[in-house]
Order: structure tokens, then C-alpha cells, then sequence
């Protein structure tokens, strides 16, 4: 972790042929790997003497144990010479960061209120063993370290897209989070402006599981990125998790932010892409979820808006499933047999029978006013009538009745929409 980048097709493959032990000692000491420990070998007493000395007695054990869950000693996807010109390679470009001890790390990382939890751990996230080779070599982690049993046992989400949302992707943003929340889903994104940001704020604001929300940097745990999201990103370390295969010290990058994508994917049980440009981070994210199996729902979004040209072509070409309610995902999950919890079943179906009777029963003109009023922002009478080709009068006396509902609140300015509550 501290030496190679996230993925590293160098270290993949010394991990899947040679096994931790072996890799670890040529990695860090750029000797050549003999012909016979290269088709097949086992650690010998100079190479358990080296790792004791770089890791202590203590912790030497656990390096001298093969972790390596698609360990396939032999089978080398690249020849010895080739290995070894990329090993000299990647030791002069990790020079700088091998200059620090274990002790110097483990000092910086405390500094910080950082942990690191490995694949070799008990508590490590099984889900992220889908990921194959590209597995993280483990993860610094900010937070209360007894969530990690919650990533094993809460039904996930990520929810993903564009970091210059449209008015419409911020809203459909918070209102699936939230309900999503309220369900108790541990909502898992990224952290960046735009839909990462409003997805994990309405988990904060709305959730009611103990760990409310995940989020992954690109970057390591002593920066957390970007310094405007610094607010919500530090009471996600305060009530949920906030996670990097990046050790302290090292920057964001636009490559990190891609590899990053992947545990995204892979953490969650769905990914949700809210809002995406043809070219957007996202869509990495989606096909990281694709690859491992995992479903993949999209927002279907207005057919001239730019930021939605991403995710109406995975619905186009059938990657993606449409997503329109947080009860999608929920009924999705109650047919695959996952355990919900009763409690939120219950309460799920009471509210969407009460919304569906509510909905129902308001006249057209009614559901083309509330339709067309949003959820965060609030809309003057007279820029909804426009937008409507209906009188002022008739929008207000609509208004009033939706208010009346619980299905409109007014700021005294302009008006939003509400959702159906419970007993409405």
C-alpha cells in the first residue's frame, strides 16, 4: 500500500504467482527472483529473518502468511525478464516513499485518527473479494472501527454522478438517499461535489441504521477532499466511515479517482447512477459494478439535458435498470431473499399505500402543479403558472389544497413539493 498504486498489474502479479510472503521480499528488495521460485517456491529462513526485521516479530507472522485469495503460483501472466525490468522500473519511481518505515506511517496515521484494516483481518469486507485482483492490499479508515460489521450485515447503495448536477439530479439525488436511508441502506459514495456530497448528506440527515453512510477518497486520510465538502466530511468520520487504499500522505489524482471507483462498486450491494455526462467518472463506476455482477440502476433523466446523456444510454442499451423510487431497489432485494428487517418492510408499504391513495385521488390539474414543483428549491405562483399555461388564480386555489395535503409547503415567497407522509 505504501509503495504501489491501487491495482498495480506488477503487483497483482507477483501477489497471484508468488504469494504475499514472496512478494513482499522482492518487491521491497529488487532482487531478482530465481528460476525456481519463479514457477514455483516457498519462503526460505533469510526471507522470514528480512520480513521480521521490516515488520517486527509481532506482526512478521502475518507476512509470512499467503492472504493472496487468487494466489496461482505458476501461472505468470508475464515472463521473469519482463518482471523484472517493471520491478526496477517501479522501485526508482517508489523511492521517495520507501524511505519510510512502517513505524514513521503507523506514527502519521495515528496523528490522524487513521486505522488499517486488511483482507487478512476477520473484519475485513468479504464483498470487496469480488473484486478479484483488484482487491485493495487493505484500507485506511476513519471512524468508529466496530462499523465494519455493519458493511457486513446492512443492505447498500451506492449512488453515484455528476459533480455539476442539474437541478433535477440534486433532487432526485436527495430524495432517493434519503428514502433509501430512512429504510435503513447504508448509502456509499465518493464524497465529491455534486451527487456524492448531496447523496451523503441526506444519508446523515435522514438515516436511521447505525451506520448511515461510506465515503471513498482518492487520495490519503490526512487531506480530505475537497476541502469545500470538509463540513459533511468530518461528521461522516464522526457517525459513519470514511475509507482510502491510499496511504497518508499521497495526493488525489485523476488516475486514484478512477481506481477508486471500483471499491465504490464493489462495497455496495447496488449502484445507482444519478446523473451522468457521456464521458463522466460515474459510468467507470457502473461498469466496475457490471463486471463483478452487481445491479445496476439508473435515473432516467430529460432527453436535451447533457448530464443525463450518460445515463439514458445505459438504459438505452440495457446495462442499466430504471430506477424512479427507492422501493425498486427494495422490492428488488425482497425477491433476491435478502433480510430487510420486518420493521421497514412494514413501514415501506403502509407510506406507499398512502402515497399511491393520496396521488390518486387529486384532480389533474392538482398532479400537473405538484408534478411540476421541486423538492429543494422554491417556486414563485407566477413562474409555476407560466410553466404551466395555467392562471395564477387556479395554480394558488391548487396550491392551497396540496398544502391542505401535506403535499406543498410554502416559504412565504414560492412553494416546493412534499411527499406523501404516512397516514396522509
Amino acid at each position: 500500500m505504501r509503495c504501489a498504486e491501487p491495482a498495480d498489474e506488477l503487483v497483482v502479479e507477483a501477489l497471484a504467482c508468488l504469494g504475499t510472503p514472496l512478494a513482499v521480499y522482492y518487491l521491497l528488495t529488487g532482487e531478482r527472483v530465481p528460476s525456481e521460485i519463479w514457477e514455483l517456491g516457498e519462503p526460505d529462513p533469510q526471507i522470514g529473518d528480512f520480513l521480521r526485521g521490516v515488520a517486527g516479530d509481532e506482526k512478521s507472522p502475518r507476512l509470512m502468511t499467503n492472504t493472496c485469495d487468487y494466489y496461482r503460483p505458476g501461472e505468470h501472466q508475464m515472463n521473469r525478464d519482463t518482471f523484472h525490468t517493471e520491478l526496477a522500473t517501479r522501485r526508482l519511481r517508489w523511492h521517495r516513499r520507501m524511505e519510510r518505515t512502517l513505524a514513521s506511517e503507523a506514527h502519521m496515521a495515528a496523528t490522524f485518527g487513521a486505522w488499517l484494516v486488511t483482507p487478512a483481518d476477520p473484519l475485513w469486507p468479504e464483498q470487496l473479494r469480488d473484486l478479484g485482483p483488484a482487491q485493495p492490499y487493505g484500507l485506511w479508515c476513519l471512524g468508529d472501527s466496530r462499523h465494519l460489521l455493519d458493511l457486513a450485515n446492512l443492505p447498500s447503495a451506492a449512488l453515484v454522478g455528476s459533480r455539476d448536477p442539474s437541478i433535477y439530479g440534486s433532487e432526485a439525488t436527495t430524495h432517493l438517499a434519503a428514502e433509501l436511508a430512512r429504510r435503513g441502506y447504508l448509502v456509499i459514495s465518493g464524497g465529491a461535489m455534486g451527487i456524492d456530497i448531496t447523496a451523503h448528506r441526506a444519508a446523515l440527515t435522514h438515516s436511521t441504521a447505525e451506520l448511515p453512510t461510506v465515503a471513498f477518497m482518492a487520495g490519503g486520510l490526512d487531506r480530505l477532499y475537497p476541502a469545500q465538502n470538509g463540513d459533511t466530511l468530518r461528521d461522516i468520520v464522526e457517525r459513519g466511515l470514511i475509507m482510502s487504499e491510499v496511504s497518508i500522505g499521497n495526493t488525489p489524482t485523476r488516475w486514484r479517482f478512477l481506481e477508486r471507483n471500483r471499491l465504490i462498486a464493489g462495497l455496495a450491494r447496488h449502484t445507482v447512477v444519478i446523473e451522468a455526462r457521456w464521458r463522466s467518472g460515474a459510468l467507470n463506476t457502473a461498469r466496475h459494478a457490471l463486471e463483478i455482477g452487481r445491479p445496476l440502476w439508473a435515473v432516467p433523466g430529460q432527453i436535451n439535458s447533457p448530464n443525463s446523456v450518460g445515463t439514458n444510454r445505459l438504459l438505452r442499451d440495457g446495462l442499466a435498470q430504471i430506477l424512479t423510487e427507492a422501493s425498486d431497489l427494495l422490492e428488488y432485494d425482497a425477491a433476491a431473499g435478502y433480510e430487510l428487517g420486518a420493521e421497514h418492510a412494514g413501514d415501506w408499504d403502509a407510506e406507499e399505500s398512502a402515497a399511491s391513495t393520496v396521488l390518486d385521488d387529486l384532480t389533474e390539474r392538482q398532479g400537473r402543479v405538484w408534478d411540476d414543483l421541486g423538492l429543494r428549491s422554491y417556486r414563485g405562483v407566477d413562474d409555476i403558472a407560466s410553466a404551466l399555461g395555467l392562471g395564477a388564480r387556479e395554480v394558488m386555489m391548487d396550491l392551497a389544497q396540496l398544502e391542505r395535503l401535506g403535499l406543498a409547503e410554502s416559504n412565504g415567497t414560492g412553494w416546493r413539493k412534499m411527499r406523501p407522509k404516512k397516514g396522509a
